[in-house]
């Protein structure tokens, strides 16, 4: 089942991916956002355990997996009066409306609508949400996929608490050294990445481990012990760095 929530990072790499997860797995999956990595492996026969320590993405997706129709119901009456003004004033107040349905609509349009794919960052594109995005919204159905809500600060933290799991899958994105994140606020939903207290959290872990990263040259030392796939743009194994777009990060 395709999420009808955007993404603001493309992997490519999600076939290779598949390939080096054993059958009907339970994989506990970290920072949920829009699902675009976690549904396709329900699909080929996955159990999916998605954390998150952010309680809106948490919420919408509780909303999404009960009650489709209904969210689209109201994302419908909703989005013929969103203009660019409101679109602005909802990106930096969504998360403080008191009802929770209400949350829910309006992360949704945020999401989709959002140049960026985040629901609190991004330019306004009313074409974004075409009849494809509404009828995946009314029609998602899904199986063996279950949000859990982590109450922690820092998401990293409870990856120890995946005890019962064969993998644990960290889709991360972008690597960067956050030399410009202090200071900056960020939308409940938005995730910050300390890369190497993540590789210090993993490195010693007893379960199998798999890290999605966009290519970045200081990932090939920071996980020298490291199995690493490097994946090109049509999702083929790359045999050099610089063809190179995703990077699949193994521990086994």
């Amino acid at each position: 089942m395709k999420s009808p929530l955007k993404s603001n990072i493309h992997f490519n790499c999600l076939s290779e991916l598949k390939k080096i997860i054993n059958p009907k797995s339970k994989i506990s999956s970290f920072f949920l956002k829009n699902g675009v990595i976690e549904l396709p492996l329900v699909d080929v026969g996955h159990i999916i355990v998605a954390h998150t320590n952010k309680a809106p993405i948490y919420e919408f997706w509780a909303e999404l997996l009960t009650n489709p129709k209904r969210l689209a119901i109201g994302v419908e009456k909703i989005m013929p009066i969103m203009d660019e003004e409101q679109f602005s004033v909802f990106q930096e107040t969504w998360f403080m409306n008191s009802n929770q349905f209400s949350r829910n609509v309006l992360y949704f349009i945020l999401n989709v609508c959002s140049e960026e794919g985040i629901a609190s960052l991004g330019k306004m594109n009313k074409k974004r949400m075409n009849p494809i995005v509404m009828s995946n919204l009314k029609k998602f159905k899904t199986q063996n996929f279950f949000p859990f809500f982590d109450k922690c600060e820092k998401q990293i933290d409870a990856i120890s608490t995946a005890k019962e799991t064969d993998y644990i899958l960290l889709p991360i994105g972008d690597y960067s050294l956050n030399l410009f994140e202090q200071g900056k606020s960020k939308g409940p939903d938005m995730y910050t990445f300390n890369h190497k207290e993540i590789h210090a959290r993993v490195k010693d872990l007893d379960k199998k481990c798999i890290l999605l990263y966009k290519n970045h040259p200081a990932l090939f030392n920071l996980y020298k012990s490291f199995n690493i796939k490097m994946v090109d743009k049509y999702g083929r194994v790359a045999d050099n760095k610089e063809s190179c777009e995703d990077l699949i990060i193994t521990n086994f």
